[in-house]
């Protein structure tokens, strides 16, 4: 279940041990301003305009879905619009004490009408709606909260109930009517619960000050640019967790997005995660299996509740459901304490080789990970891994190779700029500047490269910065033929600093600061000039993808900024260019032709069509038919085998280390499937093949 129903566990989640008074969260913001104005890139100025956007950010993160503030508690709010600079300014404390109170006395009012609504059934059974216009508007009255409510939470169970119809399709109606009644039953009282259990928390106002400042202290940094993020201590070790410093045992740290899924935040480099070439950041957790026991739904459960799970499990083995950002459902097999052995460190990326007509290399990178122990050298960063793994590769003949970064969020701007000297024969690769300084040049100064022969790139709408860096790198030099659809439109960088004024770049590891804040500072070019900034890296070969429907991109996020181009670095030498436009013609034909794209295409009308609608049925009888019509597109889609253009084989090394052990054996046949069944993996496959001389 979603947590628009118990938004206060958001909340409650972000308590610390120790009250935190007004004056303390505003001595923060001020510390942030005046931050965002000595590192920021572009530093907005604290005026009536970030105002006004301050103010209607807290608002949203304060009620994300406008169940807590009515309409008069924003008219009454609402005169601060215009004057949170000056209350930052003069550390003012008037309008979040305002601002706590209003959101204590509409929480009182929830709990209240929520203890009415629970004792009462919900009837799947009457044409009910529930209108968009309804959802987005603020409380009216009462009768409107209860309203607003009695609706909301009937779409959540509802959303619970239907997501469960396996488990009852098929059955004669009394036994549907029983298992329907009983979950719903079974779930209003867990979700009282889990509001009056969140309410209880927050019921003291110091708690609640404490909470909505640090929402207020976020908003206030969001409103700089999308990745400029205040960070409470507690929010920073997790932050630093997901950076790969400390080792995780199934290889995912997890988060909780806006909407309440807990999706992946990271994946641990080295771990069966990680090697399964089918998880990525971002990709939402939807049930968790141990060995011989049923699978767990984990909507509704705190991303801390199924941390404790990972962490606590006695098995060495869970399978679990992820749901990727299409849509399309994945399955994946993990293994505990797999990956903190030096021979696993030295097997993080796993290349695989594509047999048929020709043998092509095949590499999937889910991010650009750093050696921390040795920054330097980078050991074990990424650069290093793949070139390693190209090196087993070409002991098996490969002709061409495809390195696969899609859903790739980025990491590290070095390792991106090592891996782009594997390709080419030193040079600059790409360009970065910091605020008021000149633009400096980043160089593969390696001589030589370890695979010269020709290459792909696959990309999608989540590969993101040093991704781009990488993949636009690549472009300009015309060293590899980019495939897939634009990429994600990031080109800054950013760096955490404790929130103290008195530190430099230099000296930001030597505070004592409590809190800490993520501030954008740098940019990134193309070594033509150019920037992937809001634009992406535009694929030199258009593959039709949903994320084209369903996914956002930077330059979707409101806050985003611009960034205006720079001189093409003159040192830059490009390849001969690369003959597209057959290329071009082969990928058109199999997408016009393959029973794939045709119902891919399909569905994404019918997607197109949903995100129209005005109002959502609170019919079961609708829900479960949309739910139907909906799994029966992705069911397609998922079962889909493409003609057999190749067999997925390992290398010689993996292949003996496979023969000692069963659950690496387990791990690599459901990877080698998943490579073999994927679309995209297919086309790009026929377009390097074309690629090769001969």
């Amino acid at each position: 279940m979603k947590p628009g129903l118990l938004l206060v566990l958001f909340f409650v989640s972000a308590l610390t041990t120790i009250a935190q008074d007004f004056s303390k969260s505003m001595h923060n913001a001020f510390l942030i301003a005046r931050m965002v104005e000595k590192f920021h890139l572009q530093p907005r100025p604290l005026d009536d305009g970030l105002s006004n956007d301050l103010f209607s950010q807290f608002i949203k993160a304060a009620d994300p879905d406008r169940l807590i503030f009515s309409v008069s508690d924003i008219n009454d709010l609402g005169v601060y619009r215009n004057m949170l600079d000056e209350e930052i300014m003069h550390r003012g404390t008037a309008f979040l004490k305002k601002a706590t109170v209003a959101w204590q006395k509409g929480m009182r009012q929830n709990d209240s009408l929520l203890q009415t609504i629970s004792k009462q059934a919900f009837d799947f059974s009457i044409a009910e709606k529930y209108a968009l216009a309804e959802d987005t508007a603020y409380i009216i009255n009462t009768g409107s909260r209860q309203n607003k409510l009695y609706k909301h939470t009937k779409w959540q169970m509802l959303e619970a109930i239907t997501e469960m119809s396996a488990q009852f399709e098929g059955k004669s109606p009394a036994l549907q009517k029983q298992f329907v009644d009983s979950c719903e039953a079974g779930l209003r009282k867990e979700a009282y619960a889990a509001f009056q259990k969140g309410y209880a928390e927050l019921a003291e106002p110091e708690k609640a000050g404490a909470v909505l400042g640090d929402l207020f202290c976020k908003a206030l940094a969001h409103c700089y640019d999308p990745h400029t993020t205040f960070m409470p201590a507690q929010e920073k070790e997790a932050f630093d967790e997901d950076l790969g410093q400390k080792p995780l045992r199934f290889g995912i740290a997890l988060d909780q997005n806006e909407a309440g899924d807990i999706i992946i935040a990271n994946l641990q480099p080295g771990s069966s995660a990680f090697k399964s070439g089918i998880l990525n950041a971002g990709d939402k957790l939807m049930t968790w299996q141990e060995t011989g026991k049923p699978a767990m739904d984990v909507k509704g459960s705190g991303y801390k509740k199924l941390d404790s799970l990972f962490n606590e499990t006695k098995s060495d083995k869970i399978l679990l459901t992820v749901k990727k950002p299409d849509g399309i459902t994945k399955q994946v097999t993990l293994y505990k304490e797999r990956f903190s052995t030096e021979e696993d460190e030295e097997n993080k990326v796993q290349g695989y080789i594509l047999k048929g007509e020709k043998n092509v290399g095949y590499i999937a990178i889910p991010d650009f990970y750093i050696d921390w122990e040795d920054t330097q050298t980078g050991i074990y960063g990424c650069a290093n891994d793949v070139a390693k793994e190209i090196i087993k590769l070409k002991k098996e003949n490969i002709e061409g190779l495809i390195i696969d970064i899609r859903y790739n969020g980025g990491g590290s701007v070095k390792e991106a700029v090592e891996l782009s000297g594997i390709f080419i024969d030193g040079g600059p690769v790409a360009q970065y500047k910091q605020k008021e300084q000149k633009v400096l040049t980043l160089k593969d100064v390696n001589a030589g490269s370890i695979f010269s022969g020709p290459l792909l790139i696959m990309v999608n709408g989540y590969s993101a910065s040093a991704s781009e860096l990488f993949s636009a790198a690549l472009q300009d030099y015309n060293r590899a033929v980019i495939a897939g659809t634009p990429t994600y439109g990031k080109a800054t960088g950013q760096v955490v600093f404790p929130l103290d004024t008195t530190v430099t770049t230099e000296t930001l590891h030597s505070s004592n600061a409590e809190h800490f804040i993520k501030i954008t500072g740098s940019a990134l070019y193309r070594v033509n000039g150019t920037t992937a900034q809001q634009e992406g890296v535009i694929p030199d070969i258009i593959l039709p993808d949903l994320l084209q429907t369903v996914g956002t991109k930077e330059k979707d996020e409101k806050f985003a900024f611009r960034l205006a181009p720079v001189e093409s670095n003159k040192y830059y030498k490009p390849y001969p260019p690369v003959r597209k436009e057959e290329l071009k013609a082969i990928a058109q034909t199999v997408t016009d032709t393959s029973s794939y794209f045709k119902m891919l295409k399909n569905y994404e009308l019918q997607i197109k069509g949903l995100m129209q609608q005005s109002e959502i049925s609170l019919k079961m009888e609708d829900m479960l038919r949309y739910k139907k019509e909906r799994q029966s597109w992705l069911d397609t889609l998922e079962a889909y085998r493409p003609h057999a253009f190749f067999t997925v084989a390992n290398h010689v090394m993996r292949t003996e280390r496979l023969k000692t052990s069963e659950w690496l054996t387990e791990m690599d046949n459901e990877t080698r499937a998943s490579l073999a069944s994927d679309a995209y993996i297919g086309i790009c496959y026929l377009l390097l093949v074309k690629m090769i001389p001969g």
